[in-house]
This record gives structure tokens, sequence and C-alpha cells, in this order.
């Protein structure tokens, strides 16, 4: 199979890493891999790193003078980017589209998912909430397959460090934030200014971004000695690693890729009851799901558990082991192959 995924996107975000690690897998499995993405220093390190063949998205692919070549399946990922023209040159071609959604959309992706349609053999998303959302917009539901997240990398070496982590205090409760969600991160620091007031023996950490109005709110309250802004960070997994609990409190749909690397390192996670971040948690089971603004939840949840040792690591390694079946990179891409040697076939049938 000679697959293409085009990646519009410029950042290490949900979709670059869902298409890099998809091409691994793939490229494992015997199939042709391109890359077609915006310059990106995370997407061409990567390329270079795996030996997965790359070319970029300039001027004249997006002004529909240069064409693609021909592909058995061509993945599009995201579209926010992409121009009219060369998408016209795309659904020209007689390749199986595969339209790849793994975050919640604006109302110029709708529409523009609804305008091409036809053009689109299948739509791919990586939550059942993303599913819903195209179903509650119109979109027929055949057109819609939802996959599992894919994951990949050190996590299992983090969940056994963690063996070590589970007797050590203070306990130590991480986010992640890769943009500046502002009353999210004021609710992140809320919470914790009142675990603080009821157990001195807890550290936070803010993982993703570096705000001083953040520090400056933290010092206010009196918390800023608690509170650790790491910043950018390569090595998650050893921060996950030496954290006991994964606190996620989103007020809106959200789908965060460091959720899933939570549950994969046998962090505890506790997050809102929000679409998308909340779909693969089973609360009380391998994780925590709370009222999206309720602080004294959040509070009594998150004491609970460090109240409870034998309670936080049974869900610790429920929440490993389910990471481990469901969000596997290998089983998604062998499910993945299976759907697009179909659409392939079906397709050469037609023909």
């Amino acid at each position: 199979m000679k697959i293409l995924k085009i990646i519009n996107s410029k950042e290490e975000d949900i979709y670059s890493y869902t298409a890099c690690i998809s091409a691994v897998e793939f490229k494992k499995r015997g199939h042709e891999v391109d890359i077609l993405t915006f310059p990106s220093d995370y997407v061409k390190d990567f390329c270079l790193k795996n030996k997965i063949n790359f070319f970029y998205t300039d001027f004249l692919y997006l002004s529909g003078y240069k064409d693609i070549p021909e592909y058995d399946l061509i993945e599009i990922y995201n579209y926010t980017k992409i121009s009219s023209l060369m998408l016209k040159k795309i659904f020209r071609k007689k390749a199986v589209k595969i339209l790849k959604i793994c975050s919640f959309y604006d109302e110029s992706f709708k529409n523009f998912i609804k305008e091409s349609i036809e053009n689109i053999s299948l739509i791919i998303t990586i939550t059942p909430s993303l599913k819903d959302e195209l179903v509650f917009d119109g979109i027929n539901e055949n057109k819609i397959f939802s996959i599992n997240p894919i994951i990949f990398g050190r996590w299992e070496t983090a969940k056994q460090i963690r063996v070590f982590t589970t007797i050590t205090r203070p306990y130590k409760i991480v986010t992640v934030f890769k943009k500046t969600k502002i009353d999210e991160l004021k609710l992140f620091l809320s919470i914790a200014r009142e675990i603080i007031k009821i157990n001195q023996d807890v550290n936070f950490s803010i993982v993703g971004i570096k705000d001083e109005n953040l520090r400056g709110l933290a010092r206010e309250w009196g918390i800023s000695h608690k509170i650790d802004m790491l910043g950018y960070r390569t090595d998650m997994p050893e921060v996950m690693a030496v954290s006991h609990i994964y606190l996620k409190p989103v007020l809106s749909a959200d789908v965060s890729r460091s959720v899933f690397e939570a549950m994969y390192s046998g962090v505890v996670v506790v997050v809102s009851d929000i679409k998308g971040i909340s779909d693969f948690i089973i609360s009380d089971y391998n994780g925590i799901v709370v009222k999206r603004d309720d602080i004294n939840q959040y509070v009594k949840s998150i004491l609970s558990l460090i109240n409870n040792p034998v309670k936080m690591e049974t869900i610790s390694t429920i929440s490993y082991n389910y990471a481990m079946a469901n969000f596997n990179a290998e089983i998604i891409t062998k499910v993945e192959e299976i759907i697009y040697t179909e659409l392939i076939n079906e397709k050469m049938e037609i023909r």
C-alpha cells in the first residue's frame, strides 16, 4: 500500500503526533509511506530519525501548480492551512481519501466537511465524542469510523519507575497545557490552593507554559512555593514517572494527548466531565471524572486518593492496563490497515 499523510500543522500537536507515529507503524508493516507537511521541526526531526520520506507543502502546492504523485490512499490531518486549489487537486486523485479528526472543530471546519464529504471516502475520529459531534452536525454516520488514540514511547518505563514513586513524598500533582487558557489555569490554581489549605504535603507542576500573570496570582494567593512552572519538556515520561496524580480541569470540549500519556504511565487521571477529555475514563475505575467547575468536588476527589494509597494504586494499575490494551500503536495500525485495504479493494472493483 502506498500512503501519503498530509499534515496541516506546523506545531507538535495531536495531529502531527498521530500522523508521525502512524507512519512508522505502517512502514513497519511493509507499506510505503510519505509525509507532506508544512515546515515543522518536530515532523522533520521525527522523519529523519525514523527514516520516513517527507516533503514540504510550499507555495507551488498551495497554488495548485505542483501536483501530488499518485498514491493508493491519502490521509488528511486537519485542514486549516490547506488551500482550496490544493484540495481540488487532491480530490481529483484516484486514491482513497481519509480525513483524520483528532480535535473538536470550528464552524469553518464543519462547513469544509459538509462541502467535501462526497470526495472523502471515510472520516476517522480518535474519540467517540468527535464522531457524535459529526453525526449531530448532519454527517452520515456510515461515513465515520471512531478509532482509539494512538500512543507510542517510553510510557511503560514510566509505569515501572512509579513503583518507587508511590512511596515518595510530597505528593506531586501535574497538569499539561500547550496553550495559555487562563480560566482553566486559574481553576487549576484554585484547586491547588484549597488542597494546600488542608494538606501541605502536596506539590503541583504545570508543564507546557510559563506565564508571569499566573506566577503573580500564585504569589498573591501565597502558594507560589508549591507551584512549579516547568515550561516545554521533552522528557514527559520522566515527568509522569515522578507524579502521583494528573489533573486536567478543562471547561470546554477538548482532546488532550497528555491525558492518554498519563494513563499509559499509570498516573491517576482526574479530569472534567467534558466531551473528549473524559471519553476513556470510567470514574473510580481507571480515573476520576469531576463536574467541570466544582472546585470542592475536585478537592474531595484528590484528597480521597491521597488519603487512600491503596485506592490510588488500584486505579493506577487499571488505568495502565486499559491504556496498554486500547492505545497500543501496533493494534490500532492493524485495524486501520484492514479498513484501508477494504476501501482500496472496493474502489478498484468500482473502476
